[in-house]
């Protein structure tokens, strides 16, 4: 996305923090962290252009504590790339609680 040049008085030349809509679905008991209003799985979340999957977790209260696993676009993401896949509205995320049996 192009740079929104601001007045020179606001003290910076490009803005890069536009805020875009995407949709999520979960599985499992993660529908409690999609937003208000949401449906039991199926959200949508406003976060900054740019983001990654990791800032998406993060702005979601998602614990990092290995009981979320991320599609993006169909593909099962490692954790080593929820900080280097960037987000944009046309992306297909599930978030995935595991499967457990007892």
């Amino acid at each position: 996305m192009a740079c929104q040049h601001l007045p020179p008085w606001h003290g910076s030349t490009c803005r890069n923090n536009v805020d875009m809509n995407i949709t999520i679905k979960t599985t499992g008991l993660l529908g409690k962290y999609l937003p208000e209003g949401s449906s039991r799985n199926k959200g949508v979340v406003e976060i900054p252009d740019n983001s990654t999957v990791q800032d998406l977790l993060q702005q979601l209260s998602i614990p990092d504590n290995g009981r979320c696993y991320v599609t993006f676009n169909g593909t099962l993401l490692q954790k080593n790339e929820l900080d280097t896949t960037t987000i944009t509205p046309e992306d297909a995320i599930t978030l995935m609680a595991p499967i457990t049996a007892g």
